[in-house]
């Protein structure tokens, strides 16, 4: 595997405490991510932004027609049922598109009233990885970047009728925006009984081929530098796909041709930052291993450094040297390059103790002591909850293999590959493959 597919919450006994490190560098996060593929969000099939526009389409339909309901719930609710109908129709198997197999195994009502509430479905739902781009690609219009605020734009409901039109009527005379509207507004529960609804809404069901030019074409708008990157990533990564052995290094010459070169540095760039930052992770992860091995679970920063901890900080601060050394950091505030120059020129107990005042969740610094923190979890971390803290929070996205990206390379461009084999009807056959060579019997 090229990339591992990574968790954002941890076990049951911490449930409430999420791994997830943002080291204080959110800001910086996205700014690279934005810079490599523009308004993409965590997005990377189709369906993610079918079902989270039909969520608004529905909303509004049903507050105009007298129901107080929000976005967040409607698109919450209607992409809980689309994947309990598709686990439903295939047995319950597992698939990365599909969320939910655990938590909503053996529950049959599927009344709106029901799927609404919280506890029924995940608690991070594809939806939330929508947000940038459907307002980015013109999907709603949005006063704020908040979910409940947006309003389904023209291209939105072009989106949603595009991608609806096979399968209309779906219950007599009603057509899904219909169907599902009278279902949010508890008129009627049997949302078991159209096999049309099913394959409209299921993840596993790709877009018509009308729906994914019309994202493509979606994809590919926009005016200025943010339009002009998404289109070049898009290009670079239809491409990808069309090379059967890709040899992508960060040397200049195997910048795609059509990259820019301010792309390609910001690229660059961007995944030695993202290095640098993993890098802290592999301190912190070897730091709390340490402590869970100790009888009083601290480290007194007076203490010698472990040579496994000493090893990772050494690689740390060649990392963090080596974006410092590029003196190139559009991130607000030169955040990346002032988080990375605290890795560097400075003594293991200072390093040590900034690090984990930028954590202050899994470990927190008291007095000269390193202690356990709330979400602390010993020898069992899981260095990809954290690696990827401050990305769009997707647990189940990531290009499992056969891509060797170069090191460090923005997720964007990840998802942005899968979503565009999604483009071309090719990512069902890429996920079969996938598990297969994996040896994974899903």
């Amino acid at each position: 595997m090229v990339g591992p597919i990574w968790g954002l919450l941890g076990p049951e006994t911490l449930v409430s405490e999420r791994r997830t490190r943002t080291l204080g560098v959110g800001a910086a996060v996205r700014t690279f991510n934005d810079l490599a593929v523009p308004g993409l969000g965590g997005v990377w099939f189709g369906k993610q932004l079918f079902l989270a526009t039909l969520g608004v389409a529905v909303a509004e339909q049903a507050r105009n027609e007298g129901r107080r309901i929000q976005n967040i719930e409607t698109a919450n609710a209607i992409e809980a049922l689309a994947c309990w109908l598709a686990l439903n129709s295939n047995g319950w198997k597992p698939d990365p598109r599909l969320r939910g197999a655990t938590k909503m195994r053996g529950k049959t009502d599927l009344s709106f009233a029901t799927m609404r509430k919280s506890g029924f479905y995940v608690t991070q739902p594809m939806r939330m990885v929508t947000v940038q781009p459907l307002p980015a690609l013109g999907l709603v219009e949005a006063s704020s970047e908040r979910f409940n605020a947006f309003r389904c734009a023209s291209p939105g409901r072009e989106f949603v009728d595009a991608a609806c039109s096979d399968f209309n009527p779906c219950y007599y005379s009603k057509s899904i925006l219909e169907y599902l509207a009278g279902w949010a507004k508890d008129e009627h529960n049997n949302v078991k009984s159209s096999n049309k609804l099913q394959e409209a809404l299921s993840p596993l069901v790709p877009l018509s081929l009308r729906t994914r030019e019309f994202l493509r074409e979606r994809l590919m708008q926009g005016a200025g530098d943010e339009g002009q990157r998404r289109r070049a990533a898009l290009a670079w990564v239809d491409a990808l796909r069309r090379t059967s052995q890709p040899s992508i290094t960060w040397e200049d010459k195997h910048k795609p041709a059509n990259l820019e070169d301010a792309h390609w540095r910001d690229l660059r760039v961007g995944a030695l930052f993202f290095t640098a930052r993993d890098a802290v992770i592999g301190v912190l992860d070897r730091l709390e291993a340490h402590i869970a091995n100790q009888s009083e679970q601290r480290f007194s920063l007076d203490d010698p450094v472990p040579g496994p901890i000493a090893d990772e900080m050494e690689s740390l601060r060649r990392q963090a040297q080596a974006f410092l050394d590029e003196r190139h950091d559009p991130s607000p505030g030169e955040l990346a390059r002032t988080f990375c120059r605290e890795c560097v020129d400075i003594s293991d107990a200072n390093l040590i103790a900034n690090l984990v005042r930028r954590d202050d969740r899994v470990l927190r610094l008291r007095g000269r002591a390193v202690l356990p923190g709330a979400a602390f979890r010993g020898d069992q971390t899981q260095r990809p909850d954290s690696a990827r803290a401050g990305d769009e929070e997707d647990a189940e996205a990531d290009d499992p293999h056969t891509i060797a990206w170069p090191a460090g390379i923005s997720d964007r461009l990840r998802k942005l590959f899968l979503l565009n084999l999604d483009l071309h009807e090719k990512l069902d056959e890429w996920l079969h493959r996938s598990a297969a060579n994996t040896g994974d019997s899903q």
